[in-house]
């Protein structure tokens, strides 16, 4: 709890970017603002995934052939003033885990409220052509399971990034790096440290037209072991995707983003796909 409460006060600014066009990287955003996505996840593996706000392999102890998800995130942001944002973000999905035991081939459905997260976004004055970002995010609520237990949990997970971007027509690029840090958690007999998460990344965004930009991207996110009542239940991993996607302004208020990710290591999930919707108000 001290780690996570050290890291909130840290990184007391959230950042959650803005469909990437000119307009969202270099004016000011004040108001409100809603962004929903629809994600679907196949992991390929006994391994699920939460999706927000970044990609984390959970085991939930059971030896799973593959998990695949449906989420519904719903994020709201709101402009204090010209450089800070509050933000509030809410997931939910459904989930179907398939096994095979000696009896055959065998599934199991949960629908999940997954997690809640609350926190700022604070923009920086321009450093010669780039423009500092700084992220957080506390997480006041999380549904998480082990075997068939599973517990509602509060201020177990901090999200923190630090994001540079930079404009040359028509190229925005963005570098990026940043932490999960996660305490241990007690989910009915078991005591589960899920551990670390620690990414870096880079975005590119082609400005085609003003309606539309193509978005490249890849991230390297490297995970810390897993224990169970002090056990080791699972080794590190290294969890790395590439993204392909479009940005379409719809409207001078709405923006529609398609992306598709693929994986590019044993831990990584076989496919991700998401669909946001932007609007501002």
């Amino acid at each position: 709890m001290k780690k996570i409460i050290a890291l909130w006060i840290l990184g007391c600014a959230v950042f959650a970017s803005d469909p990437i066009t000119l307009d969202s990287l270099f004016k000011n955003q004040q108001g409100l603002r809603s962004i929903t996505t629809l994600q679907s996840i196949s992991s390929g593996s006994s391994d699920s995934f939460a999706s927000y706000p970044d990609l984390v392999a959970v085991n939930e102890g059971r030896a799973w052939q593959d998990v695949k998800s449906l989420s519904l995130t719903q994020t709201f942001l709101y402009g204090l003033t010209s450089k800070f944002d509050i933000l509030t973000s809410v997931t939910a999905s459904a989930n179907r885990s398939e096994y095979v035991d000696v009896s055959g081939y065998g599934h199991s459905n949960t629908n999940n409220l997954d997690s809640f997260w609350l926190g700022g976004i604070y923009l920086f004055d321009s450093v010669g052509m780039f423009k500092p970002q700084l992220t957080a995010q506390v997480a006041l609520f999380q549904k998480e399971r082990f075997f068939d237990e599973t517990a509602n949990l509060s201020l177990k997970s901090l999200y923190v990034k630090g994001a540079l971007k930079n404009y040359s027509d028509p190229v925005v690029s963005t570098l990026f790096i940043g932490s999960i840090a996660n305490t241990e958690r007690h989910i009915g007999r078991y005591d589960i440290d899920n551990g670390d998460l620690y990414f870096m990344g880079f975005d590119m965004s082609v400005i085609l037209s003003p309606k539309v930009s193509l978005n490249l991207g890849m991230e390297q996110r490297y995970q810390t072991q897993s224990r169970v009542n002090g056990i080791v239940s699972s080794n590190t991993a290294t969890i790395s995707t590439m993204s392909l996607g479009a940005t379409y302004a719809l409207d001078a208020k709405s923006s529609l983003s398609v992306f598709g990710y693929s994986g590019g290591s044993s831990r990584s999930p076989d496919s991700v796909f998401s669909v946001s919707l932007w609007q501002k108000f």
